[in-house]
């Protein structure tokens, strides 16, 4: 692909901005503040690009840097625990879109769900006086996380996780988008219904269990505790889980596939054993992807608006930098959640 090269005055290259590099890199101007702030988390060519593009403009990584810092470009962190969740992709999206509006460069990092690195990126954006920040830690009794979150000093919002220490949480209504899939499932006659998803030490897991286990119970079926697979929201656990729940001596007729990343897993393990969807197992999966719409048969969908999440959180984030009006009083905010109905669900004589 032919570069693209600016001609610019080498007179006058304070008139560079931070919008202007990032057109050239093709980045988005976060990713631009990440490769000259040395955020890690970057990948290598991506951070290439940028320091072309800044070479091409004339402008020297150093003055990005003091215009990075200066009071009339304000910045605000955001701290994700991965960067392959295409959910993340969405939300940064959502809250980009909202905080430029404002004035704010939103700044992403993402920790691959390890808490000191959690704890570190928290102190590098408190250190880089970030107006505020966005979180979604992996594990919300972290004490090591809890304390600096407790430390911060500046606004900060939940994405998708809850805290009890004067923290704001945005998030989706996972009980109910849970509550919907399994009472769709008991309608066409399942009861034996598998569960895989994150560790409770998230809302969102805990959510879904509780949606799971309050609708069974309420449909006189005592939940099996063999069915519920509660430890990671990765593709290899999905895999693993899917085999070991289909190798049982009586397999689930149905599973909740509740992870954006753990439906690859779940399929190829379905693929490996020779199972066949829906007529060996019904299958619903968590938000909408592009997986679930191009598979044979398309798969059910609990799905929800993560641009929308990115929004609404970056919102009560400026209104607490600007007003201080929610600071440091815990609430919580959710979008509704939608069951898509599509082939991968059959009904069974029960």
């Amino acid at each position: 692909m032919a570069r693209v090269k600016k001609e610019v005055s080498q007179s006058s290259p304070a008139r560079i901005t931070v919008q202007e590099v990032a057109d050239v890199a093709g980045v988005s101007i976060g990713t631009v503040s990440r490769v000259i702030n040395n955020v890690p988390g970057v990948k290598p060519a991506v951070a290439r690009k940028v320091q072309i593009a800044i070479e091409q403009l004339g402008w020297s990584p150093n003055i990005a840097a003091q215009n990075i810092r200066n009071p009339s470009l304000r910045m605000v962190g955001f701290i994700f625990s991965d960067i392959r969740n295409p959910l993340y992709a969405s939300m940064t999206k959502g809250a980009e879109e909202m905080l430029s509006t404002k004035g704010y460069l939103l700044v992403t990092a993402s920790t691959d769900g390890n808490p000191e690195r959690e704890v570190a990126l928290m102190d590098f954006f408190k250190r880089r006086r970030a107006d505020g920040m966005i979180l979604t830690v992996q594990d919300e009794n972290n004490q090591a996380v809890l304390a600096a979150i407790r430390n911060l000093g500046v606004p900060h919002v939940m994405m998708e996780r809850e805290i009890t220490m004067g923290s704001m949480s945005i998030g989706a209504d996972h009980f109910r988008g849970t509550r919907q899939a399994v009472e769709y499932l008991l309608g066409l006659g399942h009861r034996r219904i598998a569960l895989i998803t994150g560790a409770p030490g998230t809302r969102v897991a805990r959510d879904r269990i509780r949606a799971l286990e309050e609708t069974l119970k309420s449909a006189g079926i005592e939940p099996d505790s063999s069915l519920f697979c509660l430890d990671s929201f990765s593709a290899e656990y999905g895999l693993s889980q899917t085999q070991r729940l289909m190798d049982m001596k009586e397999p689930p007729t149905a599973l909740l596939s509740m992870g954006v990343r753990l439906l690859p897993g779940v399929l190829e393990a379905l693929q490996l054993l020779g199972k066949r969807i829906p007529d060996d197992l019904s299958l619903i999966s968590s938000n909408d992807t592009d997986i679930a719409r191009i598979m044979t048969p398309q798969i059910t969908a609990v799905r929800y608006d993560a641009m929308a999440l990115g929004r609404i959180a970056a919102e009560n984030l400026i209104d607490q930098i600007e007003n201080r009006a929610s600071e440091g009083q815990p609430g919580r905010i959710e979008i509704p959640t939608e069951l898509v109905l599509r082939g991968s669900c059959r009904a069974i004589s029960s």
